[in-house]
């Protein structure tokens, strides 16, 4: 393998010449110093680093992102990746056309080669806008502009990796391993600089503006080509083989895009999490299989079928055991991991772990695609029948897990449909003369054993920590134990001596006046308030979600509500339910509107004021931010009503999904955090030591949000899944008798 040039040579003397790159390339091309650039290793070290990097950015992501925002990074994601390879097989044409011709051929081949790569990237760019409103009219929620970067970014960087197709095929290692470290390099700094500036938007926008100046200082094609390559029989040529790459990326990433139709944002976020985790693994995988499978081919005579069987499935079932371990230790650990550097997503703990499990057979497919692309006659017709197969049972499944158990069962939809894929690729194989039919069956039998064993152990570490959540006496793995929780299957107000929640405050009051607010808080109890007003249903549930709702009370019914404008609900658990000291949670979704404002906060149950401790109140007209206080009466300033310390977190729209909000409340300090993270923090008030009963409540006008106006859309509801407080096992607080019930 040719490795070195004559350093007195010009680019094109020679002998292989296709694109104008800058001159320092070739100056810094004949220096002794880099020549372990051509070295086959350094390229295999760096094409691992960069990609473990890129992987990297992809984890980070995750942690600068909430679910909603990574579910969508995750699409624009596989929007990216299609876009960057649709390059109607010219790289596997390259691989056809170049190798052991003479220069001049050579390069007129990649010419060509490369001329095409602008012509198609032209045709696909011009058409990028039809497909982002095509996805956008199937009711897939992404953000245009960010699309739009994706696509140009994949098509750019399509178009700058033709000279490292085309060195690669030409055996200029050093040449290749330059460009493709540099062009891998986009997926880390670049996009990780973007993801902080500009948010997802800003990820695609760097790697699109990184890509576009390297196509154009190092793809623009020479101009020795006389006339145009023909385009219509290099594509024809080329197409069949490029068919069975571009169905597999997409198989590889279609449960994200099925997820989108099937589940709510956050849920995509979710599940497009522990698919993220596991395509890093799949993708180390490919990089490493494209260096294996020319060592096995070499193995493979193609004339003896048992002797190519044995070394294929030699192959296979190494690498399932191999992943079959690696899952095993996803299904230990992904919790506490999870727990530990992504808290954000622990929701997600479930899926993750199934998606690991679907990896051992997608694992396996992707170390054999390699070597079925060289065998077979018809790649094409093979690829269609394989994409069949496995997006209609992708489908399937996932809508049949969806039902059943939501993002959890799409991911074990994942596992079922790729052991089918697995099946139909096997068979494919055994057609090709590449299996015996008994080899056929040992693998397919090893892969359902796997898979089976793994999911018994998945749900049984699942079912004993549902056991233990639900048990409050027991203490969770951060020695923290529930002592109150509702998950809002019903409502249970206050009646009779039982109940937990009362509909206003325990002093009776139906609104606030000392903050001008506009609502009247109803009763729905029997008798509790006027029928009509109870008609306006303050409060609802649906599927486990509790919707406390506020509304415009009609002209004629504001005699029985005080002469309020607007009917709310207001929960407590004033009498029933009060404790000192522990973590306080609630996952709520918040309503949108001027003049709203939706608040989770503690208040004393001896009655006093202050103190008060606010776990979160948001501003319907901007929900962008979070606001989070501590009241207290120590050393309060001339003319306040409280002293406080308090802080304004930028966020996310908090109206568009649920999310965690918190507070841990200790002897020494207040911790507020969001999804698992924490915002802020105080040192504990003084007179701030004392039992407290939580309120949830929507409050509509007052002197801080101001009043509903023309744009605020009503009825307007603030959306509660669970609330719950727990405390450290044995703690003094319960000891004292903090808590009543």
């Amino acid at each position: 393998m040719t490795t070195a040039f004559d350093t007195n040579s010009t680019p094109e003397i020679s002998g292989f010449a296709t694109s104008r790159v800058p001159a320092i390339f070739y100056r810094l091309r004949v220096s002794r110093h880099l020549a372990w650039f051509g070295w086959p290793i350094t390229y295999a070290v760096g094409t691992l680093l960069l990609t473990m990097l890129g992987s990297g950015t992809t984890l980070m992501a995750a942690r600068l992102l909430d679910p909603v925002q990574f579910g969508t990074f995750a699409l624009l994601t596989s929007l990216f990746t299609y876009a960057s390879r649709a390059d109607l097989g010219m790289s596997q044409l390259a691989d056809k056309r170049i190798p052991g011709r003479s220069n001049d051929v050579a390069a007129h081949a990649g010419l060509e080669i490369l001329v095409t790569l602008w012509l198609v990237g032209a045709i696909a760019l011009a058409g990028s806008l039809s497909i982002v409103l095509l996805i956008d009219g199937f009711g897939v929620d992404l953000p245009v502009m960010g699309a739009t970067f994706a696509i140009i970014g994949g098509i750019t960087g399509m178009i700058a990796n033709g000279p490292v197709t085309l060195f690669r095929a030409a055996s200029r290692i050093w040449e290749f391993t330059v460009l493709a470290l540099v062009l891998q390099l986009a997926m880390t700094v670049p996009r990780l600089a973007g993801l902080l500036l500009g948010g997802v938007d800003g990820s695609f926008a760097a790697v699109a503006i990184y890509y576009t100046l390297c196509a154009l200082l190092l793809a623009r094609p020479l101009p020795h080509l006389k006339k145009r390559p023909p385009l219509a029989s290099m594509a024809k040529a080329a197409l069949p083989l490029f068919a069975f790459n571009a169905s597999w990326t997409f198989y590889l990433s279609a449960n994200r895009w099925i997820s989108s139709v099937l589940s709510s944002p956050h849920d995509l976020g979710l599940l497009s999490f522990g698919a993220s985790l596991a395509m890093i693994g799949l993708g180390i995988m490919a990089a490493v299989a494209q260096v294996r499978y020319p060592k096995m081919l070499a193995k493979m005579s193609g004339q003896s079928l048992h002797k190519d069987s044995a070394v294929v499935e030699k192959e296979v079932v190494v690498v399932t055991l191999a992943l079959g371990l690696v899952a095993c230790c996803a299904v230990f650990v992904s919790d506490r991991t999870i727990a530990t550097i992504f808290p954000a997503y622990m929701e997600a703990v479930p899926a993750t772990i199934a998606l690991a499990v679907s990896c051992v057979s997608l694992g396996a497919m992707v170390w054999i695609v390699p070597m079925i692309i060289v065998r077979s006659q018809s790649p094409g017709l093979d690829s269609m029948k394989l994409l069949g197969v496995g997006l209609g049972t992708l489908l399937i499944a996932m809508t049949i897990g969806n039902s059943l158990a939501g993002i959890d069962g799409q991911a074990w939809g994942n596992v079922a449909a790729g052991l089918l894929m697995l099946a139909a690729m096997v068979a494919l194989m055994r057609r090709l003369g590449m299996l015996t039919t008994t080899a056929s069956w040992r693998i397919v039998g090893l892969q359902g054993v796997l898979a089976a064993t793994l999911a018994c152990l998945a749900f049984l570490g699942s079912a004993q920590a549902a056991t233990v959540k639900q048990d409050p006496a027991q203490a969770s793995a951060t020695g923290w134990k529930t002592i109150f929780t509702d998950n809002f299957s019903t409502l249970d107000l206050q009646a009779n001596g039982k109940g937990t929640w009362k509909p206003f405050y325990p002093w009776g009051a139906r609104s606030n006046a000392s903050n001008a607010e506009m609502e009247y808080y109803v009763d729905p109890r029997p008798n509790g308030d006027h029928a009509g007003l109870q008609a306006l249903a303050p409060f609802t549930i649906d599927d486990g979600i509790l919707a406390i709702r506020a509304s415009k009370i009609p002209e004629n019914l504001r005699i029985h509500a005080g002469g309020f404008a607007y009917a709310s609900g207001m929960l407590t658990t004033a009498g029933r339910f009060s404790f000192t000291y522990g973590r306080v949670e609630i996952r709520a979704r918040m309503p949108s509107g001027k003049g709203l404002w939706p608040a989770f906060w503690l208040l004393p149950a001896d009655r006093s004021w202050p103190p008060e401790i606010d776990v979160l109140e948001v501003l319907g007209h901007d929900t962008r931010k979070l606001h989070v206080t501590a009241h207290s009466g120590i050393d309060v300033p001339n003319g306040a009503r409280s002293a406080q310390k308090s802080a304004e977190i930028a966020t996310t729209d908090l109206s568009r999904d649920f999310h965690v909000y918190g507070v841990t409340w200790t002897k020494e300090s207040l911790v507020w955090s969001l999804d698992g993270q924490t915002v802020f923090s105080a040192p504990t008030p003084p007179d701030m030591h004392k039992p407290m009963y939580l309120l949830v409540n929507l409050a509509v006008g007052g002197s801080w949000p101001g009043s509903p106006d023309e744009s605020t859309r009503l009825p307007a509801n603030l959306f509660v899944d669970w609330i719950r407080v727990e405390q450290p096992e044995l703690s003094n607080a319960v000891q004292e008798k903090g808590i009543t019930q």
